[in-house]
């Protein structure tokens, strides 16, 4: 075979590469419709099914409740109207009850409440967050030692993932994995500043008491791919944080979804990094790949932590919907049927730097076909 017909098929099998990486990576499903969007944002964003005013309104409705400190009746109540809640939406719904009692303390009955979605698959997922909200506003300047309506530090997480229930199952038969709807207890009730939320409690008893018994919720031959948690997702200024524990990869992967969709602003290429006791804290411990989403809540422009503030003026319908709607298109690149992506694989190649090879392909078979011509001369 001469050098130029080698030439020619270098050239022929670049651009195919190109096409390639163009056609596979840079659109989506739309399970529904079965539709392809190119690579532009603002279409591809607009093709997902999350609704953010629905998060918004199961929001406003958990703070209908009042404060949902573990102990009172609003707890209470509010536990049943998740639970029914999410039973629409799943195959499958289970309670976890546990009990809390520190030292010379009462003892509180609390509920983790798991909905399980697509239970003939053997990978999980699980989408978490908290539920309870704050018993104390410690950093707030006045009535410290009343508990805060927790809008985005609590509610905004369980109104995305309800929101997120109904979406996924509307596609279910396309999703190759399980899902786990999972809204823990018992979170935010530690100490900040020297003030407990609820005497002697460590952050994150629910998840605790959940990842030490998780083994009675699973098969035996299931295994759990990833653990993604929610918190304050909600609140004006959205910005995501790279937490210490969460998995690169998984971190990478979510993170790129994101600013294809065009939330940059909410996906920094260089994000704030930050170490957080939080409830994904116990799911790495047992081994599972976790991601925190969650923002800077010390040093950001959200600044109603832990005050009575952290109410319904200060969430944003926006950042809602930037939340759902990059984890809806995490499972529509990741967990769709017969798609064979993965995040998890340190191996594979990004679009990017398959055009990256791609275009030094393509330059280097020209050279080498400017070279050979100039030496037929």
């Amino acid at each position: 075979m001469r050098i130029s017909s080698v030439v020619k098929y270098l050239q022929v099998f670049t651009v195919v590469i190109l096409i390639l990486s163009f056609s596979t990576e840079y659109t989506t499903h739309s399970k529904n419709s079965q539709l392809e969007y190119p690579l532009f944002s603002s279409a591809l964003a607009n093709s997902l099914q999350f609704n953010a005013s629905n998060a918004y309104a199961h929001i406003s409705s958990q703070l209908d409740f009042g404060f949902r400190v573990p102990g009172t009746a609003n707890h209470s109540a509010c536990a049943d109207w998740i639970a029914n809640q999410i039973y629409l939406s799943v195959d499958e719904l289970l309670l976890h009850n546990f009990t809390i009692q520190k030292e010379e303390q009462p003892s509180y009955d609390c509920q983790n409440i798991l909905g399980k979605l697509n239970t003939e698959k053997n990978n999980i997922i699980i989408l978490a967050s908290h539920w309870d909200s704050r018993n104390v506003a410690e950093k707030d300047t006045e009535d410290q030692n009343l508990p805060i309506p927790g809008a985005n530090d609590g509610a905004s997480g369980v109104g995305v993932l309800l929101e997120l229930s109904r979406v996924l199952n509307l596609y279910k038969d396309f999703l190759d994995c399980e899902v786990w709807f999972l809204f823990l207890d018992a979170e935010d009730q530690g100490s900040s500043r020297g003030i407990y939320g609820l005497e002697g409690w460590d952050w994150a008893e629910g998840a605790k008491a959940f990842s030490e018994d998780i083994e009675d919720f699973k098969n035996d031959n299931e295994d759990v791919d990833c653990f993604i948690l929610l918190d304050m997702v909600g609140g004006t200024y959205l910005e995501f944080i790279k937490e210490s524990r969460s998995d690169t990869n998984l971190h990478e992967a979510i993170f790129e979804i994101g600013k294809d969709l065009g939330y940059s602003s909410a996906f920094p290429d260089n994000p704030t990094k930050m170490s957080i006791v939080d409830d994904h804290v116990y799911f790495d411990v047992i081994g599972i790949p976790v991601i925190d989403l969650i923002i800077d809540f010390i040093n950001g422009d959200w600044i109603f932590h832990h005050t009575h503030e952290d109410n319904l003026d200060n969430i944003d319908i926006a950042s809602l919907n930037i939340t759902g709607r990059t984890i809806e298109e995490f499972f529509n690149q990741y967990y769709t049927v017969g798609d064979g992506k993965t995040w998890n694989d340190g191996d594979d190649l990004s679009t990017l730097n398959i055009i990256i090879i791609s275009a030094t392909v393509v330059i280097g078979v020209f050279v080498l076909n400017f070279v050979l011509r100039k030496r037929k001369r």
